[in-house]
């Protein structure tokens, strides 16, 4: 029986099923009997691996793994992040995988076991640091005053995804307008609440909830005279958005939203209701994030 070339120390309690497909997937990568775990009897391995996890979840895995004789702090790492869509087996194998990539490049020191770099059909995928921030610009169409035309315009958001909580911040502003019969409407609009995100694949899907306040200003011409007012007004927003790829710098999104304000908003001229912004308005947007 060959000796060991690897004896691997997982740091957390992990279930024997877990042990078995690191195990069975290292030594996939490293050759028959070159991965064990770490033991008394493991001690003429020429190279140690720790396992540990950066995170309750489990969607963090740090590898470290170096010759026994040297400094653990000198090992070389890697960290691996996994989706919630990655099942448990699945990121087991992926780090049995990555101890075995780790110690094919090594020179072999006591130990005749063959090594192999691990096929690129199955290297766990390469780690993309996380990008906390998404900023994004989109065009915007949502719904006008009562009996006209749909308004159109731009929106901007920001939302901060930090991985230690479901839920997230969001805010966003927009200005879209509509003109009808004489009328210019114009709907100024900002919100601050909070966001959830799960990921379909290539896609990300997020929910968010927020609270708005929206101004709403209004201008007509009649008879060569000019007149104006405004009126603002709070609500609550229900926003749904896909984003295309999930992960990257760059993204392209396409969204849609229901606002529900306090109340309507009529327009008068002369003492005559001329037009009504409605209180339920809805809307939808195209446009690209920016992840940082």
């Amino acid at each position: 029986m060959p000796l060991p070339v690897v004896a691997i120390q997982i740091e957390v309690p992990a279930e024997p099923p877990y042990v078995e497909q690191l195990l069975e997937a290292c030594n996939a990568g490293a050759g028959p009997g070159a991965c064990v775990l770490a033991d008394a009897r493991t001690e003429r391995a020429p190279y140690l691996a720790y396992v540990s996890w950066l995170d309750d979840a489990e969607h963090h895995a740090l590898i470290e793994v170096g010759p026994r004789q040297d400094v653990r702090g000198s090992f070389e790492f890697r960290r691996l992040r996994f989706s919630q869509e990655d099942r448990p087996h699945e990121r087991w194998e992926a780090i049995g995988l990555t101890v075995a990539s780790l110690i094919a490049p090594m020179p072999t020191v006591e130990s005749p076991a063959p090594t192999a770099v691990v096929s690129s059909e199955h290297a766990p995928p390469a780690e993309e640091p996380a990008k906390a921030f998404r900023a994004g610009v989109a065009a915007r169409i949502g719904s006008g005053s009562e009996g006209a035309g749909p308004s159109a315009g731009l929106e901007l958001s920001l939302a901060y995804e930090c991985e230690a909580l479901s839920l997230f911040p969001v805010a966003f502003c927009g200005w879209r307008t509509a003109a009808e019969g004489g009328y210019t409407g114009q709907w100024w609009e900002g919100g601050i609440g909070l966001g959830l995100e799960r990921s379909l694949g290539p896609l990300r899907l997020g929910l968010a909830g927020l609270v708005v306040g929206q101004l709403f200003s209004v201008s007509a011409s009649h008879g060569g005279a000019d007149d104006s007012g405004k009126s603002s007004t709070p609500g609550l927003a229900a926003a749904v958005q896909c984003s295309w790829p999930r992960d990257g710098a760059v993204g392209a999104t396409v969204g849609a939203q229901v606002l529900q304000l306090a109340r309507a908003t009529e327009i008068s001229a002369a003492g005559t209701p001329a037009l009504e912004a409605p209180r339920t308005n809805y809307g939808a947007s195209l446009g690209l994030e920016g992840r940082f």
